[in-house]
């Protein structure tokens, strides 16, 4: 077995051709994944990364919105539209999403997995393949429990506001090998601690013969006779992103994995549409923040990006999470500008930040821009906003009766220093709509779900595109409806499971 190799820009710099038996897109957590299972099967792999490698200084010394204009798509600046306007943040850079998640790993839930088996006839799911890919996932990621030497300030104080509000909590299960709690996750680890798959998946990858080429942002799919044959673009600076040199990788099967964004607008700028529904059934999920200002000193830049959490015991496919990322971005949201922000800066070492992520009932769609970017919306029934507003509420309340001087959710029409029960109440307002909260929408899911109805689904059970010759999808655009929880595992086990359909019938 002959050893791949990593193609930087300089490498690349006015333009490849290569060819391969698979060509995959994208190197986050589905496209890392199926590179690995399909070089493994002894298949010529080119991954092919719309964005450049991350050095570990980088991740050291980049402040975060200098670290989220290099290595985020769009500076960290993409938004959902429709409801409102939510950022909804991913990486582009090799290793994708994982390399600026918080490193959380959950199995699907049962009742999730039983809902896609009965309404998409994904009969794969119930047999023990898939629980055989998790294993995998989890033995490669090193997934644990987060140890309570790692936590900081924070997450006690999570804790113990959970607690309080009488939600079942405990430490969240993170891919880390040595965390030393930098609170850094979101720009990279600079300890190279989170297993992010660029450290974890892709090395097995490359041993077993995969060519990655970086800096390569795919422009459109190669068809021909009806076939997809390979992919070709152009590599591109990572900074301004001037074009240095085209690119074309042919091979007769093409695998997507580059997000539940871009997926469907790959897909939609080389003429796939089928019928409206590639782009046609994106979902995501919603969330909340509590912010609380404690008496006491909590320095939340300390201890684990999230290392705290727990499930509602009220709304099914409802969770709590600990949170903290670069003061920089809470900072402006929180203080505003001038005097206000002063203050709020003086609140920074006190505070601490429960989030919420909801499986809610909405609706989206992503569609292809001009220039090649996605244009996703999302709308979200007021009904659905207010569930999430009557579990804030206890949040807060929690906040409160551990002696919080005050605390922000961000919600229009509320106090913004919530200082009291009476004033918590105005989170019950029949009044507030989505619009209102203030919220991220990171976890993206179900443009291209998978069905085994091809009026219903673009792929098949197993990620083959319907009605298209050569083509698959292995990420999160695959999901009927939204996890429930953290997506990375479900992503990298659902990968694993089509490749290994794409090598079983390549060497078939």
């Amino acid at each position: 077995m002959t050893a791949g190799s990593i193609l930087d820009l300089d490498a690349a710099r006015g333009g490849v051709d290569l060819e391969a038996d698979v060509v995959v897109v994208g190197s986050g957590a589905g496209g890392a994944m199926a590179a690995r299972t399909l070089s493994q099967a002894g298949l010529r792999v080119v991954v092919v990364e719309a964005g450049p490698r991350v050095t570990r200084e980088e991740m050291a010394t980049l402040d975060g919105p200098a670290f989220l204009s290099r290595y985020y798509w769009e500076g960290g600046l993409r938004m959902l539209l429709g409801s409102g306007a939510y950022p909804t943040m991913s990486g582009r850079c090799l290793g994708g999403s994982t390399v600026v998640n918080s490193a959380i790993a959950f199995r699907l839930p049962g009742w999730v997995r039983d809902d896609w088996i009965a309404s998409d006839g994904l009969d794969v799911l119930r047999g023990p393949a898939l629980d055989a890919s998790y294993d995998r996932v989890f033995d490669l990621l090193k997934v644990g429990p987060t140890p309570m030497e790692v936590m900081g300030r924070k997450e006690h104080v999570a804790r113990d506001v959970l607690t309080r509000a009488g939600i079942p909590n405990n430490p969240l299960p993170r891919a880390v090998s040595g965390c030393r709690g930098s609170g850094r996750c979101l720009t990279g680890c600079p300890h190279e601690a989170k297993q992010s798959v660029d450290r974890s998946v892709l090395p097995d990858a490359v041993a077993a013969g995969t060519t990655v080429l970086t800096c390569a942002p795919v422009d459109r799919l190669l068809i021909e006779g009806g076939r997809v044959v390979g992919v070709t673009g152009h590599i591109t600076e990572p900074v301004g992103h001037a074009r240095v040199g085209p690119f074309t990788v042919r091979a007769p099967r093409v695998v997507l994995s580059a997000g539940a964004l871009h997926t469907p607008v790959l897909m939609q700028r080389s003429g796939i549409s089928l019928g409206g529904r590639v782009g046609g059934t994106f979902q995501a999920h919603i969330s909340a923040l509590a912010l609380g200002v404690m008496p006491d000193p909590v320095r939340p830049w300390q201890g684990a990006t999230q290392g705290w959490g727990g499930f509602s015991d009220r709304v099914q496919g409802l969770k709590f999470e600990s949170l903290w990322g670069p003061t920089a971005l809470f900072a402006a949201e929180w203080g505003g500008l001038g005097h206000d922000l002063y203050r709020v800066m003086r609140d920074v070492q006190h505070a601490a930040m429960v989030v919420i992520v909801y499986r809610a009932k909405v609706r989206g769609s992503v569609r292809a821009k001009r220039n090649g970017l996605p244009f996703p919306q999302l709308w979200i029934p007021k009904e659905e906003m207010h569930v999430v507003m009557r579990e804030l509420h206890r949040v807060v309340l929690g906040f409160l009766g551990e002696g919080a001087r005050y605390v922000y959710t961000g919600v229009r029409g509320v106090p913004d220093e919530i200082r009291t029960p009476a004033d918590a109440e105005a989170l019950l307002s029949p009044r507030i709509r989505p619009r209102h909260v203030t919220m991220t929408a990171n976890h993206v899911f179900g443009s291209c779900r998978m069905s085994a109805d091809p009026r219903r689904g673009v792929t098949d059970p197993f990620g083959k595109v319907h009605d298209v010759d050569g083509l698959w999808i292995a990420d999160a655009s695959l999901f009927p409806s939204p996890s429930a929880v953290n997506p990375q595992a479900t992503v990298m086990a659902l990968a694993d499971l089509v490749a290994g359909r794409v090598a079983e019938q390549a060497v078939a």
